[in-house]
């Protein structure tokens, strides 16, 4: 029984954690002690393994956050704009990607096609990143991997 009383901690610790800093990318150490940590052999793992649990610890939370969000509607959300992003869709962009400008398309891998829906500016570059679209009350919003800024974006296709 301890296995899943420990991993609905972890859940909602993740969860808090996200909810009090959402733009900070988390790590295990902020969820599980070092006594935890020694138990489940997170101390044994290299560091790109380790870095590839928290990567996924982070992908893992924005689904679980845009789950419970799901059950909370606000006046601005229409079921449309509800379904696009909910659950949260994790795909790779089609090729380069140079940032965005206002008006910008975002083809995925999955064959979707999303567009920018706020204006903002910002330039980078990236081939073939890895984003996450996941639903928040102002809309569906885009996270690009190794990026900090996040987007507002529509679903078009």
């Amino acid at each position: 029984m301890r296995g899943p009383k420990l991993f609905l901690c972890i859940v909602l610790l993740t969860v808090h954690v996200l909810a009090s800093a959402p733009a900070q990318q988390i790590k295990i150490e902020q969820i599980m002690t070092q006594q935890e940590m020694r138990d489940t052999g997170v101390t044994t793992l290299t560091a790109a393994q380790r870095q590839a649990l928290d990567d996924w610890l982070n992908r893992y939370s924005l689904r679980i956050i845009a789950a419970a969000t799901q059950q909370e509607r606000t006046p601005l959300e229409t079921p449309s704009a509800r379904s696009s992003c909910s659950p949260a869709i994790e795909s790779t962009i089609s090729g380069e990607m140079k940032g965005w400008s206002g008006d910008t398309l975002f083809k995925l891998d999955n064959g979707q096609i999303w567009e920018q829906d706020e204006y903002d500016h910002t330039y980078f570059y990236e081939y073939r990143p890895d984003v996450t679209i996941y639903l928040t009350s102002a809309g569906c919003r885009m996270r690009v991997k190794g990026e900090k800024d996040t987007l507002l974006v529509k679903r078009v296709k």
